[in-house]
Parts: structure tokens; C-alpha cells; sequence
């Protein structure tokens, strides 16, 4: 048993950063182990997930971190976004949510930390 991080990715649009117009709106969610909650790796997780279901590396080399805010009006999310060269998307390339978790052999449980209220 032992204390993990783990990321919920889901890429709303794989493929339309290297296509000319016509994107695919094809949505992925994957569960990762990672590291840390840095946006660093977690821009990795996304690059990752993207190449596993046939996006370039090289057309995501522009993807930028956004201002969740905007799109989740939630603190402890990342959010990533690339857009096309004429096209404008209402959705973030990608959304990630990273938490604590206890892995216990294959099987992950999800931490909530508990408060005290006053």
C-alpha cells in the first residue's frame, strides 16, 4: 500500500491540431499514475495520451496552459488548449485533474481529505 498521485486526463479533440479544418471530435478520458502535480508533467500526460491515439508530438508543440477558470471554474484543474490555424474551439484541447490516491496492488482508491469545520 502506498500514497500516489494519480491524473484524470480527457482530451476533448484528438486530432484536429494537424488537420486543415476538418477536426476529428473524437474525446479520450485516461487514469494515469504520475509523478506530481506539476503542470509540466502534466502537459506530458497529454502529449503521451495524444500519441497513443495517433496525434504528431510535433503538431501539439504549440499547446499553451490556460486560465481553468475560464472552462472549469474549478482551482485544482490544468487546462491546455491549441487551436487551428483558422479554426477557433470552444472546447480546451485538455482538461486534468490531479489528486491523491492509495494504491493498493493493481487498484487505486481516491483520498479526500477530511476537515474540521468550525
Amino acid at each position: 500500500m502506498k500514497l500516489v498521485t494519480l491524473a484524470h486526463a480527457t482530451l476533448n479533440r484528438i486530432g484536429p491540431a494537424s488537420s486543415a479544418g476538418m477536426a476529428r471530435q473524437n474525446e479520450v478520458h485516461a487514469v494515469r499514475e504520475v509523478p506530481d502535480e506539476r503542470p509540466e508533467t502534466l502537459r506530458e500526460l497529454v502529449l503521451a495520451i495524444a500519441e497513443e491515439h495517433g496525434e504528431l508530438r510535433v503538431n501539439l508543440q504549440s499547446m499553451w496552459q490556460e486560465n481553468s477558470w475560464n472552462y472549469t471554474q474549478q482551482r485544482d484543474t490544468t487546462v491546455f488548449n491549441i487551436q487551428g490555424r483558422n479554426v477557433r474551439y470552444s472546447t480546451p484541447y485538455a482538461v486534468c485533474h490531479a489528486f491523491p490516491a492509495l494504491k493498493i496492488g493493481d487498484r487505486y482508491f481516491k483520498l479526500e481529505e477530511v476537515k474540521d469545520r468550525p
